[in-house]
């Protein structure tokens, strides 16, 4: 019989909270492309808000995935 060394996985749930994060944050950064792609049809209010939410979902993902590629060295 073979025996198998398995360590076990203490951060698996943050490992999976980061990339629920990571995942949420693309399609929502997607979401906010999309608008500015029709930048100059749209109400100077929409680009704003779709600039600055834009923004803070690249800086939420990318501490997402800073988070995780720490995780999964340890």
């Amino acid at each position: 019989m073979k025996k198998y060394d398995i360590k076990p996985d203490h951060h698996i749930r943050a490992k999976r909270a980061c990339l629920t994060g990571l995942t949420i944050g693309l399609l929502l950064l997607f979401q906010a492309v999309r608008v500015l792609w029709h930048f100059p049809e749209n109400e100077g209010w929409r680009n704003a808000l779709a600039g600055v939410s834009g923004l803070i979902w690249l800086l939420l993902c990318g501490a997402s995935y800073w988070k995780y590629r720490k995780l999964t060295r340890q």
